[in-house]
C-alpha cells in the first residue's frame, strides 16, 4: 500500500518559490530544496516532479499571486488610472521600505535566469509581463498620453528596474524618486 502524503503541498510549494525566488534556478540545489521544506528528494520529485518542473511551478505561483495582485491593482474603478499606476509603482516602495522585502522579482529573475534558455520558462515570462502591460493600457485609458502602448512598456520595464534597484539594496528616496519620475512623465 501507498504511503499517504503527510506534507502540505501549498506549503511546500510556497518555501520552494521563495528559495528560487532568492537563490535563482542555478543558485538553488536539491539539497536547499529538501532542507527548505523538509521533504526528501523522493517526496519533492513525488509531489512536484524534477527541479527544472518544480521551478516551473514555483514561477506559477508567484505569477498567480504577485503578478495577479499587481494587474488586479491596475484593473481597477476604485481610483483613477494615475492613482492605480502610483499604487502599482508603491508596490515595490511598500515592499523594499515597509515589509524590508528585498528579493525584488522572481519574474524579473526568471527573465534573466531562465526564460532565454528554457521556452516553457520563456512563455510563462512573457505572458507575465504581457498581462502586466495590458493592466497598464487599462490604467491609462483616463489618461491624457499620446502613446499609451509606449507609456505601458515604459511603466513596465520602470517597475522591473525598480524591482531590481531594491534587490541590489538602493535607498527607499531612489526608489520613489524613480517612480515620481515616472508619474511625472
Amino acid at each position: 500500500m501507498a504511503r499517504l502524503r503527510e506534507f502540505d503541498d501549498r506549503k511546500a510549494l510556497e518555501t520552494v518559490r521563495d528559495l528560487f525566488w532568492q537563490k535563482g534556478y542555478e543558485g538553488t540545489s536539491y539539497a536547499d530544496l529538501s532542507a527548505a521544506t523538509g521533504l526528501g528528494r523522493g517526496s519533492l520529485y513525488a509531489a512536484f516532479g524534477d527541479k527544472h518542473a518544480l521551478y516551473r511551478r514555483a514561477l506559477a505561483l508567484y505569477i498567480d499571486e504577485e503578478v495577479q495582485t499587481a494587474v488586479t491593482l491596475l484593473e481597477g474603478t476604485e481610483q483613477s488610472g494615475i492613482d492605480r499606476i502610483k499604487a502599482y509603482l508603491d508596490l515595490v516602495v511598500d515592499a523594499a521600505g515597509v515589509q524590508q522585502d528585498r528579493r525584488g522579482c522572481f519574474l524579473c529573475n526568471a527573465a534573466i535566469d531562465m526564460a532565454s534558455d528554457d521556452p516553457e520558462t520563456g512563455v510563462m515570462v512573457r505572458e507575465a509581463m504581457n498581462a502586466m502591460r495590458d493592466a497598464l493600457l487599462q490604467a491609462l485609458e483616463d489618461c491624457e498620453v499620446p502613446d499609451k502602448a509606449a507609456a505601458a512598456e515604459h511603466l513596465l520595464a520602470v517597475y522591473a528596474g525598480m524591482r531590481t534597484m531594491a534587490r541590489a539594496g538602493l535607498d527607499i528616496t531612489q526608489l520613489k524618486r524613480a517612480r515620481d519620475a515616472a508619474l511625472n512623465v
